[in-house]
């Protein structure tokens, strides 16, 4: 990993950049975390796949009842 080392004297901006710097780092760190988090929760993924499940399901239902319906118009 490379180090940067800012010398106070250099600059006055130079402290703030550097915070500036640490705080987003630090903000997308977490971000990170938080994400594979959301990727990796088993519950949260079998959950999705069941509701994906019972939409499919009912979007098949959906489609017979239609289709018996126009059999029975004819």
């Amino acid at each position: 990993m490379n180090t940067l080392t800012v010398s106070p004297a250099s600059s006055p901006a130079s402290g703030g950049l550097a915070d500036l710097a640490v705080r987003a780092g630090l903000a997308l760190a977490r971000w990170g975390r938080r994400r594979t988090i959301r990727r990796t929760d088993r519950e949260r993924m079998l959950r999705a796949l069941a509701e994906r499940s019972a939409s499919r399901d009912a979007a098949d239902e959906n489609a017979r009842i239609h289709a018996a319906g126009r059999l029975m118009l004819m």
